[in-house]
């Protein structure tokens, strides 16, 4: 026996009634449906600007990532560099922020950022849009500063890492999807 779908899908759902749940640090929403075969239901996602990536490799081969503190896992985490861009700002210029805050690393003088795509993070529970950007190579210019609003409580710092220890280390030492992602896009160029 063979179940067959409603006629209609969420696509089609009618909008009744959208709640700001949390409007900040992180936006969260409630949105009343009703699916087009008369079922209602809430659903609940995070509203996020949208973001970057960075994949910063040195001169040497070595990733630079930044182990934090995050506080839903219990855990620190191996990430490369990441935040969302300022209203006004581009995705490149959001990306060399960001890699300088969190590392106080730079691209090289001669260097450029390298587009990877555009992605979806767990698209089932937010709108959160990133930009993923390899960053090669860069250098060192200072200690990583962090933002000036929640940053300061990660427990931040620097690691680097060669790249063949970072591409074996997915899945252990290395768990968040959005850097293994940002990894697996660099990695033809990684080569």
């Amino acid at each position: 026996m063979t179940d067959t779908p409603a006629s209609g899908t969420m696509k089609d759902a009618r909008l009744i009634e959208t709640e700001i749940l949390l409007p900040k640090p992180k936006r969260f929403v409630r949105e009343a449906l009703v699916m087009p075969d008369g079922y209602e239901c809430d659903w609940y996602y995070v509203d996020t600007p949208p973001s970057v990536m960075v994949v910063p490799v040195t001169a040497s081969r070595q990733l630079v990532l930044v182990r934090q503190y995050r506080h839903n896992l219990k855990s620190h985490q191996l990430e490369f560099p990441a935040g969302t861009m300022h209203e006004t700002e581009e995705p490149e210029a959001a990306a060399r922020r960001e890699l300088e805050e969190e590392t106080g690393y730079t691209l090289a003088a001669d260097a450029r950022m390298r587009p990877l795509g555009s992605y979806y993070s767990l698209p089932s529970e937010t709108n959160k849009y990133t930009h993923v950007f390899l960053a090669s190579p860069v250098t060192a210019a200072g200690p990583a500063r962090g933002d000036t609003e929640i940053e300061k409580y990660f427990d931040m710092s620097v690691v680097l890492m060669p790249v063949e220890q970072a591409l074996s280390g997915i899945g252990t030492t290395i768990s968040s999807m959005e850097t293994v992602g940002a990894l697996m896009a660099a990695r033809s160029a990684l080569r």
